[in-house]
């Protein structure tokens, strides 16, 4: 397993998550919460990260293009973590499971690897209102 997370990772992890996080055209206050969290743990400045998610449905400059990452396991990492971003507002929405489909792909990860992780329902998943974010910490 990797030990770190390069800076272009680092912003195209934080990135993919915005994307995810507007899919459904609409940011729950436990997915703001969480994107506040994830930006200390990659090292951004607060305020941008503050003014990034105040301005993410209407910021046409963060596009929806699939994000490939460096490595594999880092798009490994990404796809845990987004499934537990999508699930904090206990709905995945079916236009957030296309985005993390069309991640998985454009990384070389067969649809299988992400059905695996995904919950078919987050009220029976276990999903984390306060979750630690193990998975991008173990590349910090």
């Amino acid at each position: 397993m990797m030990t770190t997370l390069s800076a272009p990772d680092r912003g195209k992890y934080y990135r993919g998550l915005l994307v995810l996080v507007r899919r459904d055209r609409v940011i729950h206050r436990r997915e703001r919460d969480m994107m506040l969290r994830i930006g200390r743990l990659l090292d951004f400045d607060e305020r941008f990260c503050v003014d990034t998610l105040d301005d993410l449905l209407t910021n046409r400059l963060i596009t929806d293009k699939p994000i490939v990452f460096s490595r594999r396991e880092v798009a490994e990492c990404f796809l845990k973590d987004a499934v537990a971003v999508a699930g904090c507002d206990d709905h995945v929405h079916p236009h957030e499971v296309a985005w993390l489909r069309s991640i998985a792909r454009a990384n070389g990860l067969p649809g299988e690897w992400l059905d695996a992780g995904m919950p078919e329902s987050p009220g029976n998943s276990g999903w984390q209102e306060q979750p630690s974010f193990p998975v991008v910490r173990q590349l910090l």
